[in-house]
């Protein structure tokens, strides 16, 4: 009888093992290359009137810099510091911090990641220079050189053209920095959407408001206006969740905050949907001058808040609300005001809490069905209760510092949770 013969075992087996080992091997060691235990700087306090202030200045400057060639623009140390603490309120944990340093400019970022790992970005760029300056990456414990950060950045401004953000070429971007006793300067040209409606739709949508809903109820909202001309809130708000969502209740509660926002505040709103801004232009009207209580304020208040919690969240909703506040607060004369401020206002405050208290509890899927009949036929009260119309107006700076610290102080904390206590009260919530 002849003998079997014996088979080699197979390798590909064991080559496949050790390929995964390496692949895996390999993401671990980048893993732990690019994130880090901790974050490159702790959390900074609240952001003070004069932050928020300087922050705001400096964002006007880039929005007035957005499609033109060559603006010039000028941040000094305050603007810089502005910027960091606004970001870092806004969507903590995450933070970021901007400096000069020497002839440098220097930017930190970090962001939270899950297993307690943080993604830590440092961005240096050397001045002076004619077109866009050398810049160095660090992300984790890897630093890159000037030409591979360069074409990291380049990179990124590719897939901004791909999305249909018309950046332009770095060279024209950036030109003529320069840094002189801590002052930044450039010529910049920066695209041209740069609304802040439209940079917070584009860059922190929770990207779940469907557009279609928003349009439908959009358009639905401006034929009632043509029809019948209203300025009342309520009744706006009533129409906007009379329309039939067709389907589910919370994601149709969502599209209704949008469209409420699009048509009493700014039709930019409708960029937390997507193309809802533009496919809704053939219905536009004018924006009626709605009023809650006999206030056009509150009236707005309510409703940005509402659709910030909905389409970016609650807690950017909430810091929006008190970044407008602080900025207010500052006085006529301060190097920040805009205008004349109106002081600080804690009915405002109340407004701002009212609406994304209330669209966040529509928002969830077991209570979205029974607000949105309540809101169907909600009354001014219900929305905004008129004892918290009371609330302190016009308070400057040293005032509010006086009474409540600041917002992150337990003295504004308190009152701002006695106000939900009043709003808890609501039939709506």
């Amino acid at each position: 009888m002849a003998a079997r013969p014996v088979r080699k075992p197979r390798r590909w087996g064991r080559r496949l093992g050790i390929a995964a080992g390496v692949l895996l091997a390999l993401v671990l060691v980048a893993w732990f290359a690019f994130t880090s235990p901790a974050p490159l700087f702790s959390q900074p306090p609240a952001p003070t009137a004069a932050e928020v202030g300087a922050g705001r200045a400096a964002y006007w400057q880039l929005r007035d810099s957005r499609g033109r060639a060559g603006k010039v623009v000028s941040f000094t140390p305050a603007h810089l510091a502005g910027l960091g603490a606004v970001a870092s309120d806004g969507f903590a944990p995450d933070r970021l911090r901007v400096r000069t340093r020497g002839r440098s400019i220097v930017a930190e970022a970090s962001h939270q990641l899950p297993l307690g790992r943080w993604l830590n970005v440092t961005a240096t760029a050397e001045a002076p220079s004619k077109t866009f300056p050398d810049t160095r990456i660090k992300v984790g414990a890897v630093s890159f050189p000037p030409w591979l950060s360069r074409a990291g950045i380049e990179v990124v401004r590719l897939l901004l053209l791909a999305r249909g953000t018309d950046v332009p070429p770095l060279e024209w971007a950036v030109r003529d920095f320069a840094i002189k006793e801590g002052t930044v300067s450039a010529r910049l040209q920066l695209p041209g959407k740069m609304g802040l409606v439209d940079q917070l739709a584009g860059v922190v949508s929770t990207g779940d408001v469907n557009e279609a809903d928003v349009v439908r109820t959009y358009c639905a909202l401006a034929d009632s206006q043509r029809k019948r001309k209203s300025e009342d809130f309520a009744e706006q708000v009533r129409r906007a969740f009379a329309v039939d969502p067709g389907g589910d209740a919370a994601a149709a509660n969502k599209a209704s905050f949008i469209a409420l926002a699009m048509l009493l505040v700014d039709e930019r709103a409708g960029d937390f949907a997507g193309e809802a801004r533009a496919a809704s232009k053939d219905c536009r009207v004018p924006a009626p001058a709605a009023s809650l209580h006999g206030r056009q304020d509150s009236a707005k208040h309510w409703a940005v808040s509402a659709a910030l919690a909905v389409g970016a969240g609650v807690q950017l909703s909430e810091a929006v609300g008190e970044w407008k506040e602080l900025a207010d607060s500052l006085e006529a004369r301060s190097e920040f005001a805009a205008g004349d401020p109106t002081g600080f206002s804690m009915s405002d405050v109340a407004a701002d809490r009212a609406g994304f208290l209330t669209a966040t509890a529509a928002a969830r899927r077991g209570q979205a069905a029974p607000m949105r009949r309540a809101l169907a036929r909600v009354t001014a009260e219900e929305l905004l209760p008129g004892a918290l119309l009371a609330e302190k107006d016009g308070m400057r700076n040293a005032e509010f510092v006086q009474r409540y610290g600041g917002i992150d102080d337990p003295r504004y904390k308190a009152r701002v949770r006695e106000i939900d206590a009043v709003l808890e009260r609501s039939p709506l919530r």
